[in-house]
């Protein structure tokens, strides 16, 4: 299978020379069993301008012609009967080599010479001499405005090349095409694949009207899909084009069948394009005959064809060879002016077994037969018919025919990380596992214990248990990093890391304040995403699974909806839920990949009543404060303190917390907005806790110690303290804490009051002091200097006035 770098270069950025990039694909099992760099055969040739051509005195055929090269003039003997004086032309300096070797195949380096007693000093070149086309008849005749002297190479505009010549095992139908081998390449160099392709949009309408299409053989044939070009003129592709094939070693035909031919080796999807006017009966038909077929393929070769083949129909006869060839009779020629374009899937053993018994294997079969991807189908013909409107004038007819009686799915599979690292003798993290698969297009949820969940591809049919996904960690990872072990270890358990002992430790945590835990999925729909986030946050998977799982999740918030909302369908009265997840979102900061922005998070959420109705009591439900208690409890068990938090709140009241500049968590009330999206009647409040950040803050080292129960009873004392009515009693208790030292065992704020009778934009905030010391009894005498000395601090920073 050939590949171009050139090629590969536009779905990639690739910073490696040829020679490395051969290197980079073998080690990733995509073995180049050879090299070619085309283009540098033109390095010594160029454009020559016949000044003169005379009729050669001893030879008939041949003339003397003396050419401009340039820097000099030589004289160059030449045979082709369409040589003519005023001619730029293309010519072979002496010391230059032809890119056509010689009727034996070898290189043919040009020297001087002397024909029938004239000397020639060079060779002016026919088109099947360079290898640009097939024309020998005569020299091929250049633009007149080219000067002179003119790299040939430029001239022509000839780009070097390399092609990779790859060996393809049977088991890699996804590497058969540029876009796979990228998709490959990307994983090793880190880089992102730039495809053309993009998810089709829902045509509701489809072309019953102009062609009725049926699977009579849905075994062999689990899709066809189908589009119309109308208006169509054929003729020659552009440059661009022809390029890509010839560097593949492809003859252009015209612009419609270059195109199916572009698409076929850009992604992998074989496609088929018929004139429709040839078709009778307005049908096509897969199916298959029960007896042998005499059948004419496009390459005018009359064929007999083995009974129970598949074939694609008219209604009346064959007019192609399912997934092999197409016949004469349907072939597009320069009278064609509507295109049917073919997309199926055709059951791999069909297509290698019809291939064999016809000694007959094309580009498509070659494909067919390995396994191609189902779900590429609808986006490779949506390509290819746009391509042939844009490069014929034509125009994509309005409506699509997809059948697809047997769907594929995609596939889910788990990866033990100590069952990989065991496997291949590393000690690979997980993230740096998930990376490796997702880079591949392998979808992996980290699960608890070390367990990935990976969801397969259609494009890889070679991956279906957890060793597969082990050799695609090894081989992307690079086999020559393993180092060779040095002793046989004795395996015992791994010591949890860092990071699992604080997601252990906030479960223990959540737990123990009675929360329930939940699993969520990551992605969104677009609908649900923008209620969240910004649509320049956001992060859209490039093939989703459905439309109701296309954005990565910028919140926990969502899932946490969407199972409040299941719940309460159910007669649920009181949820206490937590997650521990990750978040995504799109930011210059990227945390493990460029552009994305991961954070590990902790979501605590509260929806309705914290007490059921009873005899003895109402329904009493749940408010901020209640989260807000637990949200606080939660950060001072994970190691922060009263005085390292600050409560901030913006102008969309949600409150912030932080340490210093680091924001570590936020509280709100969801809107009514929000719940009503989600169809949820009652209150709900919800808390997010960013444990990326707490991990950088180093709380581990937070322990519980043991303090002995005080001999000596404590000394309780109330105080109002009348504020300004924007002072948040938060601050006050961190002033209070910071000034009374040790001795104040608790404080609690258990009124606040507003009235005329204190002053306008005025309010009382009633505090409990609870003061002990473990050595003695306090009396009044020793507490009221305290007293006195908070009474002053809260003074001299808010203004505070102790009420009588």
């Amino acid at each position: 299978m050939k590949i171009s770098y050139n090629w590969l270069a536009d779905y990639i950025d690739i910073q490696l020379a040829p020679d490395q990039v051969a290197d980079k694909l073998t080690l990733l099992g995509l073995e180049v069993e050879e090299m070619e760099t085309t283009g540098s055969e033109f390095d010594q040739m160029v454009v020559g301008e016949v000044l003169k051509v005379n009729s050669h005195p001893n030879a008939d055929r041949l003339q003397i012609c003396q050419v401009d090269l340039g820097n000099q003039t030589v004289q160059i003997v030449c045979g082709a009967p369409n040589v003519s004086s005023g001619q730029k032309v293309p010519v072979a300096v002496v010391g230059s080599t032809l890119p056509v070797p010689d009727k034996d195949g070898n290189p043919f380096t040009i020297r001087e010479a002397e024909l029938r007693g004239e000397p020639s000093k060079g060779m002016i070149c026919s088109e099947s001499e360079l290898g640009i086309g097939n024309d020998h008849s005569g020299i091929l005749v250049l633009d007149s405005a080219l000067p002179a002297g003119t790299p040939l190479a430029k001239a022509i505009d000839i780009d070097q090349d390399t092609i990779f010549d790859i060996a393809l095992t049977p088991n890699r139908p996804d590497a058969s095409s540029h876009l796979g081998v990228a998709r490959d390449l990307s994983a090793v160099l880190d880089k992102p694949v730039n495809s053309p392709y993009i998810d089709p949009a829902k045509e509701t309408y489809n072309l019953e009207d102009r062609i009725t299409i049926s699977i009579d053989d849905p075994e062999r044939c689990h899709r066809y899909v189908a589009r119309m070009i109308e208006n169509v003129t054929i003729g020659p592709s552009p440059d661009w084009l022809q390029k890509r094939l010839k560097s593949i070693g492809l003859r252009p035909v015209n612009n419609v069948v270059d195109c199916t031919n572009y698409v076929l080796h850009e992604v992998g999807q074989p496609l088929h394009a018929f004139d429709y006017d040839k078709i009778d009966s307005g049908q096509i038909q897969v199916q298959s005959f029960d007896r042998e077929m005499k059948f004419r393929t496009l390459d005018g070769v009359d064929r007999t064809v083995p009974a129970e083949t598949l074939f694609i129909c008219d209604g009346n006869k064959p007019i192609a060879l399912a997934g092999i060839m197409g016949g004469i009779e349907s072939e597009v020629d320069e009278n064609t002016r509507t295109v049917l374009l073919e997309s199926a899937w055709f059951l791999p053993s069909s297509i290698r077994k019809s291939s064999r018994a016809l000694t007959l294997q094309t580009d498509s079969s070659y494909r067919y037969e390995r396994g191609i991807d189902p779900n590429l189908a609808r986006k490779a013909c949506d390509r290819a018919a746009k391509l042939i409107a844009e490069l014929s004038g034509g125009e994509v007819l309005l409506g699509v025919t997809d059948n697809y009686p047997n769907r594929h799915e995609e596939l889910s599979v788990f990866l033990r990380m100590k069952r990989l690292n065991d496997l291949l003798g590393t000690s690979i993290e997980a993230e740096k596992a998930m990376s490796i698969l997702n880079s591949l297009e392998i979808q992996s949820v980290k699960k608890k214990d070390g367990l990935l969940q990976c969801t397969v591809p259609t494009f890889r049919p070679d991956i279906a248990r957890e060793v597969d996904l082990i050799e695609e960690v090894g081989r992307v990872y690079d086999y020559n990093n393993i180092p060779a072990p040095k002793t046989i270890p004795f395996y015992q358990p791994r010591p949890l890391e860092q990071r699992e002992q604080l997601h252990n430790r906030i479960r223990t945590v959540a737990t123990r304040l009675r929360y329930k835990e939940i699993s969520t999925n990551s992605l969104l729909s677009s609908k649900e995403a923008i209620q969240f986030s910004a649509e320049i946050e956001q992060i859209r998977t490039l093939n989703p699974v459905s439309q109701e799982a296309t954005t990565l999740r910028t919140t926990l918030l969502s899932g946490f909806l969407k199972v409040a909302q299941f719940n309460l369908n159910r007669n649920a009265k009181s949820l206490r839920l937590f997650e521990v997840g990750q978040t995504y979102k799109r930011s210059d900061q990227g945390s493990w990949i460029e552009g994305v922005e991961e954070h590990g998070k902790l979501l605590l959420g509260l929806c309705g009543y914290r007490s059921r109705d009873t005899w003895r009591t109402e329904e009493e439900p749940f408010t901020l404060f209640d989260l807000k208690e637990d949200l606080e409890s939660t950060l001072l068990q994970l190691g922060l303190n009263h005085t390292e938090l600050k409560l901030e709140s913006d102008a969309g009241g949600l409150l912030n917390y932080r340490v210093g500049e680091k924001p570590i968590a936020t509280l709100q009330e969801v809107s009514d907005e929000i719940r009503n999206e989600f169809d949820i009647p009652l209150p709900v409040f919800a808390a997010e806790v960013d444990i990326t950040h707490l991990e950088d803050l180093d709380t581990t080292g937070h322990s519980t110690s043991y303090q002995p129960v005080a001999k000596f009873p404590p000394f309780e004392y109330d105080v109002a303290y009348i504020v300004n009515h924007a002072t948040p009693a938060g601050d006050l208790v961190d002033t209070i804490r910071n000034t009374a030292g040790n001795v104040l065992h608790q404080l609690d704020v258990f009124d606040v009051y507003e009235g005329k009778n204190i002053g306008n934009d005025k309010k009382s905030i009633a505090i409990r002091l609870t003061f002990l010391d473990s050595n003695k009894t306090l009396t009044i005498k020793e507490v009221e200097p305290l007293v006195k000395q908070i009474t002053k601090a809260l003074e001299n920073r808010f203004g505070a006035k102790l009420r009588s």
